[in-house]
């Protein structure tokens, strides 16, 4: 990449983090911004509050329901998951349980993590804002080169990437490991080539 420049890198579990934290650890000359998941949140955030300093982006299945909001997938997405974080409000109802009902939601199957770490969960989860509640749009990849790479499995998220791809972002499908394309073995030249092509 060279000049200096660095990826910073945000995973499924960096639900919450703000797009500030994002851009100071980008640093004075910017860098690359790979991010996964709910973890493309802040990386999105971030590039639509400073595209000067996201040199480029690459999203593996962004979790980026605001953005596509009226899309038939996110807004199901929403519904079903709204009653979810409606509990987490509730002090009845507790961090283990919350993150139970959460991954249930999510369609995600036994067993789930054990305590603590389900309350862990559970806590991060619920003292965020829910992904679709972030008001933006997708404008910034007109100054941010934007390579979205999904797994081809699920109908949501590739209603997120297509409305990212409206926008002018680059899309690539590579199958054969559902939510985790970054663990297919052309994940990483992507990430090489896609860098290189967006250092100016």
């Amino acid at each position: 990449m060279g000049g200096g420049v660095r990826p910073v890198f945000l995973n499924s579990g960096d639900l919450g983090v703000p797009a500030t934290a994002v851009i100071e650890a980008l640093g004075e000359e910017g860098g690359h911004v790979v991010a996964h998941s709910s973890g493309a949140v802040a990386a999105t955030l971030a590039a639509a509050t400073s595209p000067e300093l996201v040199r480029s982006l690459v999203l593996f299945e962004p979790a980026c329901f605001a953005l596509a909001r009226g899309g038939e997938e996110v807004e199901r997405h929403v519904r079903e998951m709204s009653p979810v974080f409606e509990d987490a409000s509730k002090a009845a109802v507790s961090d283990g349980e919350f993150a139970t009902r959460f991954l249930f939601a999510l369609g995600a199957e036994p067993p789930f993590p054990p305590e603590p770490a389900l309350s862990a969960l559970g806590r991060r989860v619920r003292a965020v804002p829910t992904p679709w509640s972030y008001v933006y749009d997708a404008s910034f990849i007109s100054a941010v080169p934007t390579l979205v790479i999904t797994g081809g499995w699920n109908a949501l998220y590739d209603e997120v990437a297509e409305t990212l791809v409206e926008a002018g972002a680059r899309r690539v499908v590579l199958a054969g490991y559902e939510h985790r394309p970054q663990d297919h073995e052309q994940a990483s030249r992507l990430l090489l080539e896609h860098w290189s092509g967006s250092v100016s």
